[in-house]
């Protein structure tokens, strides 16, 4: 964490990082990654992927393939957060959680130590890649959406909330099965003061998101926001042009003007009557403070109503 002692306050680049594990043995600290070899693409260089707050890099090591997720800025909590849900999770099972571990001794940059996550390493595509590349598959696209509601049960029997739900967050395999990584901003009921990580990616937070914690519906309006997405998608393919690296469908400003934007013109006349319906719920939960934000559960109980 900046401040501590012998450590520079300025987090390192991607970059920094990119040139400092090209060297396991002496950027880590912990053995089975001192002595790992890094994944490299066809020009040499460090296989990675990023996002706002940190970038990840693949290494081999004797218990097979890992992530290493480098942090560059401060995550609220790190160490406590992480070492809590460790012990949470000891006789609980969460499937569509990837375990994780915090190293506050993890690689070494510009001769100071910074902290990383450790994480068994996930095959699969984020969720946008696998949705796109199953734009003429709509019974899939609909297979893709129930699993999301198992992953999502999965977390509420856990009574478990994971903070930061959006697209490049969610990793799908070849069955369309789901793993949920980067717990920085996890909510773990031990941990109920603990500020939260991060408010949420703007094209996936409620319009009025104040950055307080919702407990186990923290991820409820994120979560309905990929659903619905999936499904509007799968009943129309040509919205996909409305999508941009940062979002499926939706942006900021349609929940800013719930109703009032040209994509929710477009889902009122789905093809599928069932996404007009869902739309108009989390219209309404637009309007609704965060933490009375219906859970995809929510919209699928207003099919019936």
């Amino acid at each position: 964490m900046s401040g501590t002692p012998g450590r520079p306050a300025r987090w390192p680049t991607k970059t920094e990082y990119a040139q400092a594990v090209q060297d396991p043995a002496t950027a880590f600290a912990e053995p089975d990654l001192a002595g790992g070899v890094l994944d490299l693409n066809r020009l040499g260089m460090p296989r990675t992927s990023s996002g706002r707050s940190a970038v990840v890099f693949r290494l081999l090591g004797p218990r097979g393939a890992c992530a290493v997720r480098c942090m560059t800025r401060a995550a609220a909590a790190g160490a406590l957060r992480y070492d809590a849900l460790r012990r949470y999770l000891r006789g609980r099972a969460c499937p569509a959680l990837t375990p994780a571990t915090w190293l506050e001794q993890g690689i070494q940059v510009g001769g100071a130590w910074w902290p990383v996550v450790l994480m068994p390493w996930v095959p699969g595509d984020t969720f946008d890649l696998a949705l796109s590349r199953r734009l003429s598959e709509p019974r899939a696209l609909r297979h893709l959406a129930a699993n999301w509601r198992v992953a999502l049960r999965q977390l509420a029997r856990a009574g478990l909330g994971h903070g930061d739900l959006q697209h490049g967050n969610v990793l799908v395999d070849d069955e369309l099965r789901l793993q949920l990584v980067d717990l920085d901003g996890v909510w773990v009921p031990s941990g109920q003061d603990w500020p939260r990580a991060d408010a949420g990616h703007p094209d996936y937070r409620h319009p009025k998101e104040d950055g307080a914690p919702h407990g186990v519906r923290l991820d409820a309006f994120p979560a309905s926001v990929i659903f619905l997405s999936t499904l509007a998608v799968a009943a129309d393919p040509g919205l996909w042009k409305l999508h941009t690296q940062e979002n499926l469908i939706f942006r900021a400003a349609d929940f800013a003007r719930p109703r009032g934007t040209p994509l929710w013109d477009r889902l009122a006349r789905s093809p599928d009557p069932r996404v007009s319906v869902l739309a108009d719920r989390l219209a309404t939960d637009c309007k609704r403070a965060p933490g009375q934000a219906g859970t995809p559960e929510d919209l699928v109980a207003a099919l019936h109503r």
